[in-house]
């Protein structure tokens, strides 16, 4: 199954992502954008893995997180990843807290001490991604730094192991395990 890490975000910045869309689909932006309901911030993505080998990277970054304190977070703004001179992926971006990076990094050394592949990308920029670009506006810059993006807190208290399944229609994420740094482990029935 295709994995990926991620930390839940609350409503209020799902609702944020969805007028965020809507005002970047006024200013002329095309893109394949991300549905309310799929927004998280990302911390690592997996790609395929056999059940047994989540199950067993689930469980040593459970442990190795079990204690972790909570801390928060904040939306900083509307920024983008691009290609050349082109925006390739548009995104609401987190403040990249102390503690975010520390838990980045904590967990990031458990999966490489298990051997567990993932996609490194280098640089961790915590994100949410809200849409791939295929078209863009003349002026474009200007047009995506004008829009107000709220200051809203994420509280992080643990972290979530997701499936992607690819559609025609977007990709379709389950949950597979929920972790709480408080020592709580759930795992959804599949």
């Amino acid at each position: 199954m295709r994995t990926f890490i991620a930390i839940d975000v609350n409503q209020e910045i799902r609702d944020t992502s969805e007028e965020v869309i809507s005002k970047l689909q006024e200013l002329g932006f095309k893109a394949a954008w991300t549905k309310p309901e799929n927004v998280h911030l990302t911390l690592f993505f997996m790609g395929e893995m056999d059940e047994k080998a989540v199950d067993s990277m689930v469980y040593s970054l459970n442990k190795r997180m079990k204690g972790f304190p909570s801390f928060s977070t904040k939306l900083t703004g509307l920024e983008y990843f691009r290609f050349k001179h082109s925006p390739r992926v548009l995104f609401l971006k987190f403040e990249p807290t102390k503690s975010l990076q520390r838990m980045y990094l904590e967990m990031k050394a458990e999966l490489t001490k298990n051997k567990v592949k993932y996609d490194d990308q280098g640089n961790f920029v915590p994100h949410a991604t809200l849409g791939r670009v295929k078209e863009y506006p003349t002026d474009w810059e200007r047009k995506a730094s004008e829009l107000a993006i709220p200051n809203i807190s994420l509280v992080i208290d643990g972290f979530t192991v997701y499936s992607s399944t690819l559609t025609p229609q977007g990709p379709i994420y389950k949950w597979i395990y929920k972790s709480k740094f408080e020592g709580g482990l759930e795992k959804n029935a599949r």
